[in-house]
């Protein structure tokens, strides 16, 4: 062998030896604890469990249902404008292409009369559903039940102020005793999802006047299959808060299968591809601390979870094999928008991860979120201490028809385990 010849050949075996000390010094396993939930170059395991997917889509049908009780009457004061009726009358115009009108439920609490919205809204307008009669809220129930037919794509919206109370029927206190399980008992046999939103109106007195300093509470009841339900709590609810009358919204019955998440650029790692919740290269030697930064798409829920401090309560992770993590800072963006006349609101949460003090070449964040279902504390002021039917400023008994919501069978399923793998290899 020529001079030439064993010079090219040394360089082709030092490079070769250089590259396979590279190789060993930056690569190896990615998944050194052999955690199940990825594959050893660190690629997650699907399950069949935690895949199926959620979102909020339009409903084939939606069934508007009116309350007409005495209760109601400084929504409807002839010639008077309250919020009721600007907000009332907003949400059904957006919708109106999907709904075959109004249906005003009777004195006895069952379906009645079904109005065109025109209809419906001169009749609003010029006071003609101030009635005399109590609010029946079981027999409402049943009343929009057994119209809807929710497999088939429909959606039932009540809108009412909510308030039971059987006077003039037999052990009243009784039945008011009992109201929590019969609404337990009537969503429980139906299995639907329900979401409650609370809302505010200006309220007119019987001359007429608007009673000054008083924010009246009433809610729209959205009935129907999840993903429905979810579509016009959102819809509904972003129409109210544009018009500062939104309060909160509380749901159940849902099912809301794997959260939505992505991830935005991290500190002292890289994410090995796009897809898999993996991190490589964490180098302890250059900063102790390795931050992920997690995003949570959050428009499938309910909106209080849209919020910092109680996101930060719900929200759980910790490690598997023996490191510490720490939630870091936690920011939320909200956004609404129409587009080709269809409203669509999205939220996204960034929550950065802190890991430190590894104990082994990589860890497993297990993560989830516990969403708030049974949290209204918004609804605090305006159902706690409701103890008069005719106070307009509480909704009376709604305390206890919160609770019938969740005790019938139909509570939210939690929401699945999550799993981030960070290595020090690569």
């Amino acid at each position: 062998m020529n001079r030439k010849n064993y010079f090219l050949w040394s360089c082709a075996i030092i490079g070769l030896i250089a590259l396979c000390m590279y190789i060993v010094s930056c690569g190896g396993v990615v998944n050194t604890n052999f955690d199940s939930h990825f594959t050893e170059d660190g690629e997650l395991v699907a399950d069949s469990d935690s895949v199926r997917d959620f979102a909020p889509c339009r409903p084939q049908l939606i069934k508007f249902y009116v309350e007409v009780s005495g209760s109601m009457n400084g929504f409807f004061r002839s010639g008077v404008l309250t919020d009721f009726k600007t907000d009332v009358w907003q949400v059904m115009s957006y919708y109106s292409p999907a709904s075959p009108g109004v249906t005003i439920l009777t004195n006895d609490g069952s379906v009645g009369q079904r109005l065109s919205f025109d209809t419906f809204r001169s009749q609003m307008n010029t006071g003609a559903f101030v009635s005399s009669a109590s609010t029946r809220v079981p027999v409402m129930l049943e009343s929009v039940f057994a119209d809807l037919d929710a497999e088939a794509g429909e959606v039932g919206v009540l809108v009412s102020d909510m308030k039971y109370s059987p006077v003039g029927q037999k052990a009243p206190e009784v039945l008011l005793g009992q109201y929590t399980t019969d609404i337990g008992e009537i969503f429980g046999k139906h299995g639907l999802a329900v979401s409650l939103i609370l809302a505010t109106s200006s309220y007119a007195d019987r001359k007429g006047g608007i009673v000054p300093d008083v924010a009246s509470p009433y809610y729209f009841l959205v009935i129907g299959k999840p993903e429905h339900v979810a579509e016009l709590r959102n819809g509904i609810s972003s129409f109210l808060e544009d018009a500062n009358h939104f309060v909160d919204n509380i749901e159940s019955g849902f099912d809301y299968g794997q959260i939505k998440y992505s991830f935005g650029i991290p500190k002292n790692c890289w994410q090995l591809d796009d897809v898999n919740p993996t991190f490589c290269g964490y180098d302890p030697s250059v900063d102790d601390t390795c931050t992920v930064r997690l995003k949570l798409s959050l428009e499938n829920y309910r909106w209080r979870i849209a919020d910092a401090d109680i996101l930060r309560d719900y929200f759980t992770a910790e490690c598997k094999y023996g490191s510490q993590v720490e939630i870091g800072n936690i920011s939320i963006d909200v956004k609404k928008k129409t587009e080709t006349h269809v409203l669509h609101r999205t939220a996204t949460a960034t929550i950065d991860l802190k890991l430190f003090d590894m104990a082994t070449d990589s860890e497993v964040i297990e993560w989830t979120l516990n969403l708030p279902d049974t949290e209204y504390t918004l609804f605090g002021p305006f159902v706690e201490g409701a103890v008069d039917p005719n106070d307009i400023t509480k909704s009376y008994s709604v305390d206890r028809f919160i609770k019938g919501m969740f005790y019938g069978g139909v509570v939210n399923k939690p929401l699945n385990k999550n799993y981030i793998l960070i290595s020090k290899n690569s």
